[in-house]
Order: C-alpha cells, then structure tokens, then sequence
C-alpha cells in the first residue's frame, strides 16, 4: 500500500516490524468493517484520547488497554473449571482507569452501528455499562461471573463450552498420515513452517522442560504451525505446537504467542513497573486482573525472545459479531454485565505494583468525572470511521 494518506501511513508505520508473510493477513482484515479496523489499531486510539480530559485527575489502575467487546470470552483454567471474563492483554498497562471505559463505549457505538442501532440506543448501553461499573465499584469487593449465576449469551458461552470436546477439537486441527499426526495447515488457521523452525521449536520446548525443573519425559513434540488468531496480533509471531502428554497420553495443542512494546505503555512510561520482557508484562497483567487466569499461563523463551506460552483448548472462545446479530435482544443485558467485569477487574488488581487503591476507586465513582466517557467515545468513534474510511480509499486503490 504505498499512499499518501496519513492514516495508512501511521498503521503501515507501526506493523513495519512485523513477519512479512503474514502481516498482510492484518492489513486486509481490518479493512473488513470499522469494529475490526477499531481491534487492529489501538495504536491510533491511544493517540486519538492522549490529550483528552476524560484521562486527567483519575486514579491509575491496571487496564485492558484494548478492552472492545470482542476481547471477552471464556476460557479453562488449571481447577478445570470454565471462566468468562477479559481474555486479552496484549496492550495491557497501568494507566487511567478511564481509558478501558471510553475504549469499550467506543466499541460499542461501532458495534451498535454494524448491528443497525440508533445512537440513542447505543448511547443507552454505554450507560448502562457505565452505571453497572459504578455500582461494583461501590461495592469495594471483587467477584466473577460462574455458570450458575451467568445468564443471556454469556450463559450460551458456558453451555457451549461445557459441550465441546477435546476429541471434537484435535480432530478439526490434525490428521495422521503414514502413521505420523500432523497439524492441518489449512493456510486460514495454520501454515507450514520450515524444518529449521520446527527444530527451534521443538528445542525451545524441551528446554522449558527442563528450566522449569518438570519431568524431562512431559512431552512429545510431534508438529508445529504457524498460527493465525486475532486481528491486533496478526503479523507477530504466533505457533501452534502438537505434543504427546505422556503421562496421560493425550495430544495436546500448545499456543506460542510473541509480544510487542505498545504505545499505552509509553504514554505513561513512569507508571509502568520493569518487567524481563513484554511476554511477562502480558502474563503478570492477566494473573493481577483476571479472577483465574487460563490453564498453563506462563511465557517461554524462543531463541532470545520471550513469548506467551498457554494451551490451545477447546474451552477458549471469544464473542463475535455474528454471536451479537444472533442474540441483538440481549446485548444490552451482556455489556451490563461486562461493566462489572471490568470493575472486578481493576478492584482486583487495585493497590498492586503502585496502582491505586479501591478506597480511591470508591472515591473517584462519587465524582462527575464518569460524565466525560461519553462524550469523549463519541468523538473518538466519530474518528474512528473516518480513519477507517481514509484507509479504506488506499486499500481499495491497492487491490
């Protein structure tokens, strides 16, 4: 895409990093529709809200950094329970506890947009998400969203999980040929890699191993991928990793995801605390903000680079817009709850690492500062479509 166009120019800036074979893969999935475009460029949001009032005199928390309604879902943890809650924290830092808030209202009204809601309507959901947030606040004290309690589609998210099979799961994504398994590069989910890769790989494995003192016999390596997930991510490295557990003597996917600075990150360089590598700011976030985090989540060094390294299971599930367009009656009832999930969030983490306490959460509810999100997701969503649109006439021109 060589333009003249600012926007194009800023996210073309910002990917030039990345693994160009795949990088392309992002550059077309966020011309699909403004809500992607919005997952694939925090980098533009976090300079659309920099200067903006909404972000001064607000206690500092934990956030998300790219908390859009598709970055919520379900996942298993190490108890073999299923949990709801964020399920991404690639651009996760301490930052104001205002910038998760506008980023989700903004999400929303592109959201509402894509699912033909009226302003107003969504205008009604950013309060309703902003007022469930409030309350939980209020309440100083921290809780999770369980099977038993959850209702509408996060009550459909659990079901779904509890349904899906592991067998099921590994069928989809492997297949065995000359009595050998493999992992189905279908060139969509997965692609080949190289026979060098794949002996990185396999060495990279067998020495987590043995530094994390575990039985040198734990595992197998039988194949690996290179992985496609996501829109933000597309573009970093991603592999898959087909292993024999042989303790149990199940095949198990494992999930090697590599990490980037973020622009949150250097917005507020002095509140950050110094971590060995981006892999483990990612994973000390999740732990301190999500009730359980995912089975197996730990970070893993590939050569000189560490990465996040988790299972890749079946219980892992995120919403989508076509789960909205199925179930538009509850959405309203869904980012209400999201509301509490976020505030549960940074209770959880508040006082941890220089963070502010939940006395000053408590505090700062009792404000009128929660009247500026709004107005200020509005016009940052208002930005939004037109970056998307500028984009869009060099993507075409391109294609």
């Amino acid at each position: 895409m060589n333009s003249q166009n600012v926007v194009t120019k800023k996210i073309l800036a910002y990917n030039a990093k990345r693994n160009k074979n795949f990088v392309h893969l992002k550059y077309k999935a966020i011309s699909e529709g403004p809500h992607r475009f919005f997952r694939g460029t925090n980098h533009l949001f976090v300079a659309h809200i920099a200067n903006e009032a909404v972000l001064k005199n607000v206690p500092f928390t934990y956030v998300c950094g790219d908390l859009h309604l598709e970055n919520f879902g379900s996942y298993k943890g190490n108890s073999g329970l299923v949990y709801f809650d964020v399920n991404d924290f690639d651009e996760a830092a301490i930052a104001p506890c205002t910038f998760d808030l506008v980023k989700l209202c903004v999400s929303v009204f592109l959201m509402g947009e894509e699912l033909k809601f009226s302003e107003e309507e969504s205008l009604s959901i950013c309060n309703s998400f902003l007022d469930s947030y409030k309350q939980v606040i209020l309440t100083g004290h921290p809780s999770r969203l369980e099977n038993a309690t959850a209702k509408g589609l996060i009550k459909t998210f659990f079901n779904k999980v509890e349904e899906r099979k592991t067998k099921k799961f590994l069928k989809d994504r492997i297949y065995e040929q000359n009595k050998k398994l493999y992992i189905k590069t279908d060139f969509r989910r997965y692609y080949p890699l190289a026979k060098s890769e794949k002996q990185l790989l396999e060495k990279t494995l067998y020495n987590w191993v043995e530094e994390n003192k575990r039985d040198k016999d734990l595992y197998t390596f039988i194949d690996a991928a290179f992985r496609i997930a996501g829109t933000g991510s597309l573009g970093l490295n991603r592999y898959c990793i087909l292993v024999k557990d042989n303790k149990s003597g199940d095949y198990i996917l494992l999930d090697i995801k590599q990490s980037e600075s973020i622009a949150l990150e250097k917005l507020f360089p002095t509140k950050q605390i110094k971590h060995k590598s981006e892999a483990h700011r990612v994973v000390h976030i999740q732990k301190r903000m999500n009730d359980t985090a995912p089975a197996a989540f730990t970070t893993i060094q590939v050569g000189k680079e560490h990465y996040i390294f988790k299972k890749h299971r079946p219980q892992e599930d995120k919403f989508t817009l076509l789960a909205f367009k199925e179930e538009k009656a509850d959405f309203r009832k869904l980012v209400k709850e999201l509301g509490s999930l976020v505030a549960w969030a940074q209770l959880r983490s508040s006082g941890l690492d220089g963070t502010a306490t939940g006395d000053d959460l408590i505090k700062f509810v009792g404000t009128n500062k929660l009247n500026q999100v709004i107005p200020t997701a509005k016009r940052i969503y208002k930005q939004v479509l037109a970056d998307y649109t500028s984009y869009m006439q060099d993507y075409k021109v391109k294609k």
